[in-house]
């Protein structure tokens, strides 16, 4: 089975799994930002992009957003350390604040800008998600029989972050092999080893791309 060719670019999978993991790694953390009192918002974002753990990092973003009086404040502070999101700035600011519900970072002017409150039209747009497939290829997935969804996200994009988060590593690498062996000839099964493969390396597992062996992916002995 094959998907639509899509012409955007291959960034709408990885904001998105940004998007659904920043939450599940921020819940587990203190409500403490990681920006010291009295930082500016240039600063701020500065302290967050040299972080090295990644719930860290998004909990120093989150603690920059009160502390930029303007969305172009904070963007061009994204844009000043460009490797800590590794895609579009603005579409992380557009992601990040349509996922946050804690009243100080929603309402905060990066977040009142770029996700404002708007009446819904009264004909929505066709619910779309486009992903690229193993080779590269960008496709459309739109909800059937055959891809269920879960919201705005096929079922088995939420999944893979589901097991990121209750089994770690040897789940998602599991779950990318389970797909890779059908990707040949099935589109969808190509993104969702793409997507596993893309949540492994977020998480950090040893032998997230396919065919590394090591011990994470090595099998267990019971007992």
């Amino acid at each position: 089975m094959t998907g639509r060719v899509a012409c955007g670019p291959v960034r709408t999978l990885v904001g998105l799994t940004l998007a659904l993991i920043a939450p599940l790694a921020l819940a587990a953390c203190d409500g403490n930002g990681a920006s010291e009192q009295g930082q500016s918002c240039a600063e701020a974002i500065r302290t967050a992009a040299l972080e090295i753990e990644v719930d860290r990092q998004l909990r120093g973003l989150d603690a920059a957003l009160p502390r930029c009086s303007t969305y172009a404040d904070y963007l061009a502070g994204l844009r000043a350390n460009p490797g800590v999101v590794g895609y579009s700035p603005e579409t992380y600011i557009e992601l990040r604040c349509g996922n946050v519900t804690e009243p100080r970072l929603r309402f905060s002017p990066t977040c009142r800008s770029a996700v404002p409150p708007t009446t819904p039209p009264e004909s929505a747009a066709p619910l779309v998600y486009s992903a690229a497939t193993l080779d590269g290829r960008v496709i459309e997935l739109a909800p059937s029989p055959e891809v269920p969804f879960a919201g705005e996200v096929p079922v088995v994009i939420q999944e893979t972050v589901d097991i990121a988060t209750v089994q770690g590593c040897r789940g998602v690498l599991a779950q990318r092999d389970e797909y890779l062996a059908q990707a040949a000839d099935d589109d969808f099964a190509s993104v969702y080893a793409q997507h596993a493969i893309n949540v492994a390396v977020w998480i950090g597992c040893d032998g997230a791309q396919p065919g590394a062996t090591d011990a994470t992916t090595a099998p267990t002995t019971a007992g």
